[in-house]
């Protein structure tokens, strides 16, 4: 999930020149290099994440509104606009606007904008999943749990998961199953309002939960690896960290990292990957003592390195990331050497 999404990108787009062009042209404020792309995307996870990278720029102007203002009935112009709102809502939440009596009545019409702008892209095409995750994304922001949706109970037995927004979820499940983007939003719902114990523990939990039946070579198999480094965000932010190594070396992470390894990763093209994924298993295997592995992820990662996890390292201020990664990458190199054959 990326940007709006755990922690944003040097490089939203990664590898995809097609989405790169669609950004350039936003941020010149055209959209028709937005709409041939999404005419052009062949499946729904691709859907998906061109959909989720071309919202987060597109929020910044008013681009999607001057299209859906020439193309009315265009059902791509709808999902957007539905990705654009909900995007503003995060990022104003992320602002603390509801602290902010001034800005709070600001907040609320944002969000009723983009429910209503989610309700309408779901009325044009009901086997989109996308704007239920938009729907799903909201949940994030409503921490008194003012709409029922975002706060229904856990799937029967399963009762170490909170509370939150499993109906949405589970809409989302029925359209495109184990979509990455919908289990990340799901998760970041579940830890905005945590309950007594804590972030990091529904993290977990519901990572758990999640990699217990998710399909043997799923983006999902990593979020053990994201609770891991909310762990570590956690412990460092409270002063109460651990030595590093004991974090990423204990069993429960070291099966999380290998399964994630071995069952993802030997099976995924880094071509259409998520950059951010690639990042957090680098991140995982260098510091859980595999540097074979990690330069196999580091070569598969190539230019297209990510802020997040590397920002959350000790060693450097937040601001000099790619140091982090750097040092982890080169140490891994140095022990384990390129060979032909390996990612370039």
């Amino acid at each position: 999930m990326e940007s709006s999404n755990p922690a944003g990108w040097a490089n939203p787009v990664g590898r995809d020149a097609d989405l790169y062009a669609a950004v350039q042209d936003i941020q010149a404020g055209y959209w028709m290099q937005m709409r041939q792309v999404l005419a052009r995307t062949g499946n729904w996870p691709q859907w998906t994440s061109r959909t989720q990278v071309l919202g987060v720029v597109a929020a910044q102007a008013n681009v999607v509104e001057l299209w859906l203002k020439e193309e009315p009935e265009s059902l791509a112009a709808r999902v957007m606009y539905a990705r654009v709102a909900t995007e503003r809502v995060l990022q104003a939440h992320r602002r603390h606007w509801a602290r902010d009596y001034r800005r709070a009545g600001d907040l609320e019409k944002l969000v009723a904008r983009a429910r209503d702008a989610c309700h309408k892209a779901g009325e044009g095409n009901p086997d989109d999943s996308v704007p239920w995750i938009c729907r799903l994304a909201l949940a994030e922001t409503d921490t008194t749990g003012r709409h029922p949706e975002h706060h229904m109970a856990p799937p029967p037995h399963e009762y170490l998961l909170p509370h939150g927004p499993w109906g949405l979820l589970g809409e989302v499940h029925r359209r495109d199953p184990f979509n990455r983007e919908a289990w990340h939003r799901m998760s970041q719902a579940l830890q905005a309002r945590p309950g007594p114990a804590g972030r990091q523990a529904v993290a977990t939990d519901f990572a758990r939960w999640t990699v217990s039946f998710a399909p043997p070579d799923s983006p999902l198999l990593l979020l053990p690896l994201y609770a891991r480094v909310q762990e570590h965000r956690e412990r460092r932010e409270s002063g109460t960290e651990v030595t590093l190594n004991l974090l990423w070396t204990r069993e429960d992470t070291t099966r999380a990292v290998t399964k994630a390894f071995e069952g993802w990763f030997r099976k995924c093209d880094p071509a259409t990957s998520s950059q951010l994924d690639l990042n957090y298993l680098a991140y995982a295997l260098a510091r859980g003592g595999f540097p074979q592995w990690a330069t196999e992820v580091f070569d598969a990662i190539g230019d297209f390195a990510t802020p997040a996890p590397w920002q959350h390292d000790a060693r450097h201020p937040d601001d000099q990331w790619r140091k982090a990664f750097e040092e982890d990458r080169d140490a891994c190199r140095r022990s384990h050497p390129r060979h032909p054959g390996r990612h370039p």
